[in-house]
């Protein structure tokens, strides 16, 4: 079939489409694992996170409940899929000059959520009184932000540790919030719309030989990839 009327074909029959789309999901775990002490190893816990392979996240937030005599002995990372690391907590009132010791927030427990919504650091969060010690929505040591736009699916691995002898604890429970957002190959023109517009980017990429035209992935520029943009097209964004 000729190329331009293939295309012409297409736009009479495909109707405007939405771009993408955002979603939200809860993973949990409720694994109740001891924490070993002054083992900085500590403990892994996995939660598989189930989307299609093209979502990607646009935010995500971390909910966990540990029970701790001591919480300045702890430290928590979040890994995603593809190795990014960051740590959510590590050692609460560690350093310190002054209050609340050389041994950090002597405070027990943390039941919060970690979110870069929060303007109150967890690392500042600490009382002898208050349990849990750490509650509510705070801000992790490193912005979560660092996964947006990041696959979702796969395995994230949640790793808490501690730091110092006597004192011990359990990770009793981990949930990951994610919003993500599913990304869209015909929507060349980057505008959340499938329409005449992307049709017509296709067409000036494909006529110069511009990689995104290349919908084979084979490196060459034919029916193959007209026919896989059109199928694209039509199937629409999810």
């Amino acid at each position: 079939m000729n190329t331009s009327k293939a295309i012409s074909v297409s736009i009479a029959i495909i109707t405007l489409l939405s771009g993408s789309h955002a979603h939200a999901d809860d993973f949990c775990a409720a694994p109740s694992a001891l924490i070993p002490d002054n083992a900085i190893a500590g403990v892994t816990i996995p939660i598989e996170i189930e989307a299609s392979a093209n979502a990607l996240i646009d935010t995500i937030e971390v909910s966990i409940e540990i029970n701790h005599a001591w919480v300045g002995d702890l430290s928590i990372l979040l890994r995603s899929p593809n190795g990014t690391e960051i740590a959510l907590l590590h050692r609460p009132g560690i350093p310190s000059t002054g209050f609340p010791g050389p041994f950090g927030c002597g405070g027990r427990d943390i039941n919060a959520l970690f979110t870069d919504q929060s303007a109150q650091p967890a690392e500042l969060l600490c009382s002898y009184d208050a349990q849990p010690v750490i509650t509510g929505q705070v801000a992790p040591n490193q912005m979560l932000s660092v996964f947006a736009g990041q696959p979702a699916a796969g395995t994230w691995l949640i790793i808490v540790a501690d730091h110092s002898p006597y004192d011990q604890g359990t990770l009793i429970s981990v949930c990951l919030s994610t919003n993500t957002t599913t990304s869209c190959s015909p929507d060349l023109n980057n505008d959340g719309n499938l329409d005449f517009f992307d049709v017509s980017a296709f067409l000036g990429a494909f006529s110069t030989m511009n990689p995104i035209a290349d919908f084979t992935n084979d490196g060459e520029f034919n029916f193959f990839d007209v026919s896989a943009f059109l199928s694209a097209f039509s199937a629409g964004c999810p």
